[in-house]
């Protein structure tokens, strides 16, 4: 085999036989657009890459490749579960359970926790038997990091941990607080006076700490796409930058010590290329300020998408946090948090936490995906996407800039407004299914119980050192054992609102509807019901009618089955003697053109509350004969599947909204 060759084909030969294949349709439906704008072709060439510049090598400016030369071979990425808990001794309980189960990075939500961290004591407890020196730390202390950083810190020294040997992030993030609530504990600029005083002495004292933390999650969780995800993310590190900056540190001193968290969602190479597009602005943005080579390695932490997981089918949610981390190593993270499959309903279970664990081990450990350094180098589609992504990103971060600003593009909508357009889109098509979840809008199963009914807790971890703007003068109070609450003061409330990004799944308009027919099951003893009225032997209307099942069972409603009726008589009789209200006729168009009118005439003569559709789109002159008979509608590929669910639903006098 080795002595033989095959000939290169051409890109023309290639088309000729796709289009053979096609049987006539049309070449451009092979082409799709995704809502980043991007066209998508079917295949991508050597061609694609001319003009582009490509890097050849891993681990050097600017870093498209990645930030290390040897990839994840000498060091993996951080396996970085988060670590949720009702009390500071739960806590401690399930992190060592974690770190004894392959996590090799401490991670915390401060505004996540059940509990308010208000005193040394609590850190004790929460870190006894932990070996700080042995781990990375990634904690999210939400708007600001004071109480929490000089608590921690003192309590280190207390108990003899060098400062210098504590790596990873305890980092703030005031502008991702500020674009999910709409507004902010105290003033910005208080804000920013602790973020560059934090940061100030992080460098001289634990200067292996990241203290800047910046979320693209808010954009992601709002419906928004990659491009506006890295746009908004890299526009809210200019700032911290600049005003880090006019408190006298250098670029070197920011860049080093600001983390990125970015969400990993379902589409596999736009993902991978984000993360790849986010180290090529990056290192941009950082020369620009001229920051050192060191300065522009992009620090990546990845979780795995939260939009994109689904109430209903929970256990499907494991296959797409397993395809979401596959795609974030793929794509370069330094650090991984792969979200249980119960998150959205967020009850404590040690199998989901397994499971979301041993995701990222099996990744690592058995799949072997970190020995192969950018897998991705060189892929004609995904190099094409990651300049794709980088040129449209930079071309919105710019747009940010001329405003002013991220903090001024809040206050004046447009990033709201931005998000908000595309939310709308993908929320219109996961209507009309033409975006697909697997248990919710399509191959739903009303069989499964219902949803655990849970509401996220949020505690906040928002108390802060008011008057106190300075690490020393926190540590100071934490020493003598001042709790929280006893330095805070009352200060003028920060004057800066902003419209919330409003923060959803994807899966919640079907969600709305299964519930709504759980609720009517509840108050009246059945699910919202349609009845079938199957024409022909099977063969005649399984399509059709399985179409019609799965198009009603995604909102919960049953669908009563027959056999197929094989006259007109049978199929009148059989509604007639059925205690229901909405009939949908299943069947061929030939059938169809003399059942439908006369089966409809006579059943309204009888009954004129039924209600009668008729599976398929028919011809115009055939449709206007049917509504002359009396059908009542038309269910087909083109329908709006929510919009009909919730029309037939309000129909049946369907509680809908959820109110008694």
């Amino acid at each position: 085999m080795k002595q033989i060759s095959f000939p290169i084909p051409s890109y023309d030969e290639w088309k000729q036989e796709v289009e053979k294949s096609l049987k006539g349709k049309p070449f451009d439906r092979l082409y799709a657009t995704t809502y980043e704008q991007i066209q998508l072709k079917p295949i991508y060439t050597r061609a694609d890459l001319e003009g582009l510049p490509i890097e050849q090598y891993p681990g050097f400016p600017s870093y498209v490749r990645g930030t290390e030369v040897e990839g994840y071979i000498k060091k993996s990425w951080e396996v970085s579960q988060q670590c949720e808990a009702s009390t500071p001794e739960r806590w401690n309980e399930l992190i060592q359970k974690q770190l004894e189960r392959g996590q090799t990075e401490i991670h915390v939500v401060l505004p996540k926790l059940g509990f308010f961290i208000e005193t040394i004591e609590q850190i004790k407890t929460m870190f006894s038997n932990v070996s700080l020196a042995n781990y990375s730390l990634r904690i999210d202390t939400g708007v600001s990091s004071l109480p929490f950083f000089p608590l921690f810190v003192t309590y280190l020294e207390e108990n003899g941990q060098s400062l210098h040997e504590v790596h990873g992030t305890i980092g703030m993030d005031p502008l991702g607080t500020l674009t999910v609530a709409g507004e902010l504990p105290l003033p910005l600029a208080t804000l920013y006076d602790v973020m560059a005083d934090v940061t100030k002495w992080a460098k001289t004292h634990m200067p292996h700490v990241k203290t800047i933390t910046i979320h693209a999650d808010p954009y992601h969780n709002g419906g928004g796409h990659v491009i506006q995800q890295l746009a908004f993310a890299f526009a809210t590190a200019v700032e911290y930058i600049n005003e880090c900056l006019e408190r006298g540190l250098t670029i070197d001193d920011i860049a080093k010590r600001i983390d990125f968290s970015f969400p990993v969602g379902s589409h596999f190479f736009m993902e991978i290329a984000k993360l790849r597009a986010a180290r090529l602005i990056w290192t941009n943005i950082v020369q620009a300020y001229g920051g050192s080579e060191q300065a522009q390695k992009l620090s990546i932490h990845a979780r795995t998408s939260y939009f994109t997981k689904t109430i209903y089918d929970p256990y499907v949610n494991m296959l797409r946090a397993t395809t979401e981390a596959f795609a974030a190593i793929v794509g370069g993270a330094n650090s991984l948090h792969v979200s249980p499959f119960n998150e959205p309903f967020a009850t404590e279970d040690e199998f989901a936490a397994r499971i979301a664990r041993n995701t990222q081990l099996i990744l690592l450990e058995e799949a072997h995906i970190g020995k192969v350094i950018d897998p991705a180098g060189g892929s004609y589609y995904v190099e094409t996407l990651t300049a794709q992504i980088a040129e449209e990103a930079w071309k919105l971060f710019q747009q940010i800039e001329a405003q002013g600003g991220m903090t001024k593009a809040l206050q004046c909508g447009f990033v709201q407004k931005e998000i908000e357009n595309i939310a709308k889109q993908r929320e219109q098509y996961v209507k009309a299914r033409k975006e697909k979840i697997v248990g919710t809008n399509v191959y739903a199963n009303i069989a499964e119980a219902p949803a655990p009914k849970h509401v996220h807790a949020s505690h906040g971890n928002h108390n802060i050192y008011v008057n106190v703007k300075t690490m020393e003068e926190a540590l100071s109070l934490a020493k003598r054992r001042a709790f929280a609450q006893h330095v805070i003061r009352e200060e003028e409330r920060s004057a800066i609102t902003v419209t919330p990004i409003r923060q959803w799944r994807l899966s919640e308009p079907f969600e709305r509807l299964r519930q709504a027919s759980e609720r009517h099951m509840e108050t009246n003893g059945q699910r919202p019901t349609v009845h079938l009225v199957n024409l022909g032997s099977i063969s005649k209307h399984k399509t059709r009618a399985d179409f019609i099942t799965g198009f009603f069972e995604a909102g919960g409603f049953t669908v009563v089955k027959n056999d197929g009726y094989m006259t007109t008589e049978e199929a009148v009789n059989g509604i007639l003697e059925t205690n229901g209200i909405h009939y949908i006729i299943c069947g061929t168009d030939d059938d169809y053109i003399h059942a439908v009118p006369a089966i409809t005439h006579q059943v309204k003569k009888e009954k004129s509350d039924i209600r009668i559709y008729v599976a398929g789109k028919p011809a115009p002159d055939v449709e206007a004969t049917f509504i002359h008979a009396g059908v009542d509608g038309f269910i087909h590929l083109g329908s709006n599947c929510y919009d009909t669910l919730l029309a037939f639903m309000k129909d049946m006098g369907v509680n809908v909204n959820g109110e008694n």
